[in-house]
């Protein structure tokens, strides 16, 4: 499947999980006000799912080039000096990108296999599906970069592409 296809499910996927967010949110304001009682294990499943929105679209955001970047210095450099630090710039977040992913992945590998569970709560809600979609997240954001940066290796300083 192609990473932009890959993108877009993960994408979609984060904004499906913010929609649940929101509705298991809203049913337990709901319930407080009417009934005066907490639904249990709410907060601590929403703070779970906050994980996987945030880390699913993380690859869709660097696809579409939606993450923050501060160009202000970039942009008075001259072409060449820019595109050499903009490599620069990939090179450095692939190395970062990739570290966090691998720790993520141990991360994830030791939660699963000690079926980890948020602590404090009546209800024992799991954390290893969070740690995986870390992992998964930052797996297609790590390979995003990548392509990013090979693509912007073929093209020339004044923003092109090359044809070979």
């Amino acid at each position: 499947m192609p990473m932009k296809k890959i993108n877009r499910v993960m994408g979609s996927l984060g904004g499906i999980i913010i929609g649940i967010m929101m509705l298991l949110t809203v049913a337990e304001v709901l319930s407080r006000f009417f009934l005066g009682i907490s639904i249990e294990g709410v907060i601590e499943t929403v703070g779970i799912l906050l994980a996987f929105a945030v880390f699913l679209g993380f690859s869709h955001c660097e696809e579409s080039g939606n993450h923050v970047r501060v160009e202000l210095v970039v942009r008075l450099l001259p072409n060449k000096i820019a595109l050499v630090v903009d490599l620069l710039v990939y090179v450095l977040a692939i190395l970062i990108i990739a570290t966090m992913t691998w720790q993520a992945g141990v991360d994830a590998l030791s939660s699963w296999s000690f079926r980890e569970v948020l602590p404090g709560a009546n209800i024992q809600v799991p954390v290893y599906p969070a740690k995986i979609a870390a992992f998964i997240g930052l797996s297609a954001f790590c390979f995003q970069l990548v392509l990013n940066f090979v693509s912007r290796t073929k093209s020339r300083p004044d923003g092109k592409v090359n044809k070979s």
